[in-house]
């Protein structure tokens, strides 16, 4: 019984964030600052009196694994310090370093969401500094925040704002549009109602980080209707993030009620991040609603050695060809590489298993590694890379 590989495959990334240039070196407290989903900076503050074999203090299993493969990668001793060092060093010439690490994996592509970080980062310098093609999603927040500092009558907001979004639709980079309303009022969307939404826009006017959740149920659904007319996808973030996520509201389970509107049965729908920890719901979603998609994005890579239990339990339900690969890298390119290689580290474990069970063919399952990694996207999104 020939095993599964999966080593050479081309990878799509088809959720993650680009990163700027580091100017000056880091030291090892900044690099753990920077890979971690924490936005409290005093999670890592110090490493001294750290004994020999103790994991740092705040660091996790998805760090661990990270350190560990760098160390390999570079030669090196498995030492936060001594791997800071190597990497610096490589990395004084930032693009050829990620050109490198994009390389080693195959990772030829990706979407990604260029709301995060602020100010935007330059697309075509992003494209090249990784040699890798880049699609963008268009978050809408930025869009709502941006109008809302016009001092427009709600009407004029509302027509601006639909404009906009239909402007960036038709630009051939934009794949679809994303909303992020998981983090401010929920994934409970009600039906359009204008009047709560013009006195909720009032509120959104004087503070932009209010829930307003009526006026922002009514971009969310005007979002949906700018997708479904330019036939682009729709991105919504599910399940867990940064620490400003509405965690009781936060399960994909609250949109199925919206998604399964009839004016929405033809839109495209991607269910980002596949709503960890609540992936299973996602995949139940994207089981029974031909147009809804996921990734298993975010819980790859930060979930550590937990990536391969997802990778296992979003395929009981979801079909094989509804699931994508995604990482939710956001600030250095050493994100974006080992997504990549725990992602199929853990993915051959699963699919050798399924073949050692005799649940299908080795080539089977190399196929359907292959659809995860790659094809489902060209498929879905009708792109060839």
């Amino acid at each position: 019984m020939e095993n599964v590989s999966l080593r050479g495959v081309k990878v799509v990334d088809v959720h993650a964030h680009p990163f700027t240039e580091s100017k000056s070196p880091e030291s090892p407290v900044s690099f753990l600052r920077k890979l971690s989903l924490s936005v409290i900076p005093e999670m890592f503050s110090s490493l001294e009196g750290i004994e020999k074999h103790q994991p740092y203090p705040g660091s996790n299993m998805w760090i661990q694994i990270l350190l560990r493969n760098m160390a390999t990668y570079y030669s090196c001793e498995e030492d936060l310090t001594a791997i800071v060092n190597v990497r610096n060093q490589k990395a004084e010439d930032y693009p050829a370093y990620t050109k490198e690490l994009f390389r080693d994996v195959n990772l030829v592509g990706a979407i990604m969401d260029f709301g995060y970080p602020q100010p935007p980062v330059d697309h075509a310098e992003f494209e090249g500094m990784t040699g890798a093609r880049i699609w963008e999603i268009s978050r809408i927040e930025p869009i709502m925040v941006s109008l809302a500092t016009k001092n427009l009558n709600f009407d004029d907001f509302i027509n601006q704002y639909r404009k906009r979004l239909q402007d960036d639709l038709k630009d051939d980079q934009v794949v679809g549009l994303k909303t992020i309303i998981a983090y401010r009022s929920g994934l409970e969307v009600f039906d359009m109602n204008k009047e709560d939404a013009e006195k909720d826009y009032e509120k959104f006017v004087r503070d932009e980080r209010v829930p307003a959740k009526a006026f922002r149920d009514y971009c969310f659904h005007i979002a949906m209707e700018a997708c479904t007319e330019a036939d682009k996808f729709m991105h919504i973030h599910t399940g867990i993030g940064d620490g400003e996520v509405v965690m009781t509201k936060a399960s994909p389970s609250f949109l199925l009620d919206t998604l399964r509107k009839e004016k929405y049965k033809d839109t495209k729908v991607h269910l980002v991040h596949g709503g960890y920890p609540w992936m299973e719901e996602a995949a139940f979603i994207v089981s029974i609603l031909p147009n809804v998609y996921m990734d298993i994005s975010l819980q790859n890579p930060f979930s550590g050695h937990g990536v391969e239990r997802i990778i296992s339990q979003v395929l009981e339900l979801a079909p094989f060809d509804k699931v994508m690969y995604g990482s939710d890298a956001f600030t250095v390119p050493e994100m974006n590489w080992m997504g990549v290689k725990l992602f199929i580290d853990c993915f051959e474990r699963v699919l050798n298993e399924w073949v050692k069970k005799d649940y299908m063919s080795s080539e089977k399952a190399k196929f359907i590694g292959e659809m995860i990694l790659y094809r489902n996207f060209e498929k879905i999104y009708n792109i060839t890379v």
